[in-house]
């Protein structure tokens, strides 16, 4: 690989969002960048979200090519740009943000880069499955929105904020008419009536729901194929790992995830074509 100088012409990219600061984007997308011989660096840029409502102009104003969006500014980005694809209105969120001439366009690659690390981890069949998804943002309508894209025959969202979730439902079904999806509390009773008849739960909640999330059973949930994944990969110990294990349920990072939709991300950014795999095999070594 040969690094090339900083220079004016640089172009710059970079990751958006609070907190950034242990985020493995910076690494990934730099090396890739010296891999291809591509003039530009990439940066993570920690935002308070007081300033949400700028940062479409923050990108205009400073003339950044390209970004990844992270909590808190999937959603709240969205009535800024000037024109979004059809999954980020499906999920409701934008985790990637492309400028061209001051225009900036929105897309979303968390659905279907969740989709792909599904697939190559061996994860459960996706058409006729009962998915809970826990947590009710930006990540989690993404996830949920390239499930019933797939035919998936019940999404359960769980949430803290039963408003929340209620929304994220609306908007689901709004782009989903014929999917099943219900609502319910975030707690471990509400998890185990359900639980049962469902082969995947992806955990899409932050940090401070990791206590609520480690009182859950993964063995209530139904079938040999039961899934769970926690995209939360830079967590040491993700709260539901143990307890997966002991069940006999497999268990996923959210690594993959990462890796498959920065492939798309940096295909978007570059028009250069890059593998999930090849993402994962870096990502693993870096963590």
């Amino acid at each position: 690989m040969k690094a090339i100088p900083i220079t004016g012409h640089t172009r710059i990219f970079g990751l958006i969002g609070h907190p950034v600061r242990h985020s493995l984007s910076p690494a990934m997308y730099n090396t890739l960048f010296a891999r291809f011989e591509i003039d530009a660096v990439y940066l993570a840029f920690d935002v308070d979200p007081k300033n949400a409502q700028k940062v479409a102009d923050l990108i205009r104003v400073m003339g950044l090519d390209g970004v990844n969006l992270t909590v808190p500014f999937k959603e709240a980005v969205m009535p800024l740009l000037n024109t979004t694809t059809t999954a980020a209105a499906e999920a409701g969120a934008v985790n990637v943000v492309i400028q061209t001439d001051g225009e900036l366009v929105g897309f979303n690659t968390d659905g279907e880069g969740f989709i792909r690390a599904l697939s190559e981890e061996a994860g459960p069949q996706i058409e006729g499955i009962h998915a809970i998804i826990l947590g009710a943002g930006g990540a989690a309508r993404a996830v949920a929105s390239g499930l019933l894209d797939r035919k998936a025959a019940r999404i359960s969202i769980l949430n803290r904020s039963q408003a929340r979730a209620k929304q994220a439902a609306s908007a689901l079904k709004a782009s989903f008419p014929d999917g099943r999806i219900d609502v319910g509390p975030l707690d471990a009773k509400a998890f185990g009536l359900i639980a049962g008849s469902a082969a995947l739960v992806v955990n899409c909640t932050a940090g401070p729901a990791a206590p609520t999330i480690g009182t859950f059973e993964p063995k209530r949930l139904g079938g040999p194929q039961a899934t769970w994944v926690d995209v939360n990969y830079w967590m040491a110990v993700p709260p539901a790992q143990t307890r997966c294990e002991d069940a006999g349920v497999r268990f996923y990072d959210g690594l993959g995830m990462l890796a498959h939709q920065g492939a798309l991300a940096f295909e978007l950014f570059t028009g250069h074509p890059i593998t999930g795999a090849e993402l994962l095999t870096f990502l693993r070594g870096q963590k």
